[in-house]
């Protein structure tokens, strides 16, 4: 556990050696949708997986359940475990907060897994969560969440598939569904209220951190429109697109998805050579 500054310990798994990486969940999840990621990556680097204030294994505290308190709690547990050259995955809201502590943290780069800078449409922006969602619909949704929480996350979590994905495997999906169900929605009510209120799109163009976008080509979470986004604003982004998967490409395309994390943690976290008469970067 890593005690965080209002006193909540927050749950995380530690494995491997080496340049660390930081693995970041997204909304009603938890470490453990890393699991098989992070053993891939674990036989060369030291893996950081915290399960997110408010999410099951890690409790609420006394903070407000906000994307800017994740943020500061990614800062918090940086600084606490004295991480260098930090090359950190943010899925979906996990993105959300490692931007935001990006003003605190000087990350070795940043990998999106499929997720934009602002999740409500309007008149001009269209790279919002897929169908249209507007500022109308954030009510209904948190309406949803309240009433009937098993029930959203039946709704909601095969969407985060691929149609091909939720064919070919139904227990991957089933597993989602019920270890997404184990979330609080008393928690998840306030954070999915905060994602909505975020707006990254200036704060983007301010993080200098070379940075990977990777984009499920089948998403039916979000567009196109909100990668291609995030990868051209970044200053050092580069976008790839895994064909088939959806908004949970490390699941729906595991080897894909791991050899693209690996190659870019390589290239920012290689070591200096080191040479009779001095170190050749």
């Amino acid at each position: 556990m890593c005690v965080l500054p209002d006193g909540a310990a927050m749950a995380y798994a530690d494995d491997g050696a080496g340049a660390p990486i930081l693995l970041v969940h997204g909304w009603a999840a938890h470490g453990g949708f890393f699991d098989d990621l992070k053993t891939r990556l674990s036989q060369r680097h030291r893996v950081l997986t915290p399960t997110l204030r408010g999410h099951p294994g890690t409790g609420n505290g006394k903070a407000p359940l906000s994307i800017e308190t994740l943020a500061d709690d990614i800062v918090s547990f940086v600084q606490t475990l004295g991480l260098k050259d930090v090359v950190a995955l943010g899925w979906s809201m996990g993105a959300m907060a490692l931007w935001g502590a990006a003003k605190n943290v000087k990350f070795a780069g940043l990998i999106v897994e499929d997720m934009g800078p602002r999740i409500v449409n309007d008149a001009m922006w269209h790279g919002g969560l897929a169908g249209g969602y507007g500022e109308s619909d954030v009510a209904a949704t948190l309406g949803e969440i309240n009433a009937d929480w098993p029930a959203y996350v039946a709704r909601f979590a095969p969407r985060m598939f691929a149609p091909a994905a939720r064919e070919k495997n139904p227990s991957l999906i089933a597993w989602a569904v019920s270890e997404m169900s184990k979330a609080n929605p008393e928690a998840m009510a306030p954070f999915w209220a905060s994602m909505a209120a975020q707006d990254f799109r200036e704060t983007l163009a301010r993080i200098e951190a070379p940075t990977l976008v990777i984009h499920g080509g089948d998403s039916q979470v979000y567009p196109d429109d909100a990668t291609v986004f995030v990868a051209n604003t970044m200053p050092r982004g580069e976008r790839a697109v895994i064909s088939g998967a959806g908004h949970v490409p490390h699941l729906e395309a595991p080897d894909e998805f791991f050899n693209l994390v690996e190659a870019f943690a390589k290239k920012q976290q290689r070591q200096p050579e080191v040479k009779s008469g001095g170190v050749v970067t």
